[in-house]
């Protein structure tokens, strides 16, 4: 990349950043022109950013890269590889970290969902291995439910659909190999979980936060949704 703040500290990890991100901008851009397809400019930016957002924090926490910053230096390592036209500043953004936590949130639970189920189908291949999707998905679930006493926020909001959506799986029986949807682990309520985490609210405070961007959220869905159709075809 051609900042030299990016060769002098972990270039190895920016460089990877850089083309995983061409990767997945190529592939989510191509899908937007094929026949029939469900993606729009507005969730494949709002994804891209958040994922972008997601690596920087996660893989390059030690340094204090700006998102618009790094994306410049995208633009310039990207020429004569793939044609990458970045979008306003806008739209490419620092995501506040309590809003970043909430989408990882919900993020989790529908890699989790996706795995057992992908629309249509039972994909996860062990009643075993289904079962520890579940398990993983109502660990997550209690992470953003403790959150919402009630349903005013937009992350709430979203929750409540996800535990919807969760729920209508379990009451439709599927099966396969063995497996039966109706096996999932139930989402545990509100006050479940408020009293399983007594002792640690008494010990710290729980950030509740207002997710105010629900079209990154649901951009965020739409793809994911797409990629694991993708990756199942």
């Amino acid at each position: 990349m051609s900042s030299n703040r990016y060769k002098n500290k972990n270039p190895k990890v920016a460089i990877s950043i850089c083309e995983q991100f061409m990767k997945l901008y190529k592939s989510l851009h191509d899908s937007k022109g094929k026949p029939k397809g469900d993606l729009t400019s507005v969730s494949v930016v709002n994804f891209i950013n958040y994922w972008l957002n997601t690596e920087l924090k996660k893989k390059m926490y030690n340094e204090k890269v700006c998102v618009n910053d790094f994306c410049d230096n995208l633009e310039t390592y990207a020429q004569g590889i793939v044609d990458i036209k970045m979008h306003s500043n806008d739209e490419i953004y620092v995501i506040k970290n309590d809003d970043l936590d909430n989408m990882n949130i919900l993020y989790n639970l529908y890699t989790n969902y996706y795995n057992v189920f992908n629309g249509s189908n039972i994909v996860c291949t062990t009643k075993d291995t289904c079962l520890e999707y579940s398990r993983q998905c109502v660990q997550e679930y209690k992470k953003g439910i403790i959150k919402c006493k009630t349903n005013d926020s937009e992350f709430c909001k979203a929750i409540k659909e996800f535990q919807n959506k969760y729920d209508i799986l379990i009451g439709d029986n599927k099966t396969k190999n063995g497996f039966s949807t109706s096996e999932l682990k139930s989402l545990p309520s509100h006050a479940e979980v408020l009293q399983e985490y007594g002792s640690e609210l008494n010990r710290r405070k729980i950030t509740i936060v207002t997710i105010s961007i629900m079209c990154a959220i649901f951009g965020i869905i739409l793809i994911l949704f797409y990629l694991y159709k993708v990756q199942r075809n």
